[in-house]
């Protein structure tokens, strides 16, 4: 073989083997394939992009979860602790209905000590309502919600619908609209004499 023809061969040699030549032989198998040269590169960016894309969203959703847990525990962390203070105020209700109760009441302290039960109520019933605690509607006349009351006692009344609250005995509360503690209540079964009729209807 001669100099030249060698020198040939192996410029050809090197043509093939450099990185421009083989960009062409992949792009001209990719046009064979689809029509559309893509070379690794260009895959390995799709894969990279997609990965990203989920990373991303699945942070996001990791964010808002903490941000919920961490609303959740600045709103509701203290629970315990405030049902422990409703103690205090169970207290103080029983008190004061004691003290309307009394038939005889002693004019001047007896009088002064029922009110200042009242302020000491009230004042510890707003400072309650700061940390989001507030009382749950539980008049006579209510209906009966299993949601917010808990029946105590079940029994007939002419004055009041089946399923309606006839009385309270402990108040029940809320905390940031979340239920803290049932309202104990009593609850009609409706009218004694409209029952009977209907039992001897059904015979």
């Amino acid at each position: 073989m001669s100099a030249k023809t060698a020198a040939k061969t192996g410029d050809k040699k090197k043509t093939s083997a450099s990185p421009v030549g083989a960009a062409e032989e992949r792009a001209s198998k990719a046009a064979a394939g689809n029509g559309e040269p893509k070379g690794p590169d260009v895959e390995e960016f799709e894969a990279l992009k997609d990965r990203y894309a989920r990373l991303s969203a699945d942070f996001e959703n990791y964010r808002k979860r903490l941000a919920k847990e961490k609303r959740e525990i600045l709103d509701f962390g203290n629970a315990e602790k405030l049902k422990d203070l409703l103690s205090v105020v169970d207290n103080m209700e029983r008190a004061i209905g004691l003290s309307e109760r009394t038939e005889k009441v002693e004019e001047g302290a007896a009088e002064a000590f029922l009110e200042g039960i009242k302020l000491v109520r009230s004042q510890l019933l707003a400072a309650l309502r700061n940390f989001g605690v507030t009382v749950i509607d539980a008049a006579p006349g209510t209906d009966f919600d299993p949601n917010y009351h808990e029946a105590v006692y079940k029994e007939y009344s002419e004055t009041h619908g089946d399923g309606t609250i006839i009385a309270e005995s402990q108040k029940g509360y809320l905390l940031n609209g979340r239920l803290l503690r049932p309202s104990m209540v009593s609850v009609s079964r409706g009218s004694e004499k409209a029952s009977g009729e209907s039992s001897e209807e059904e015979n």
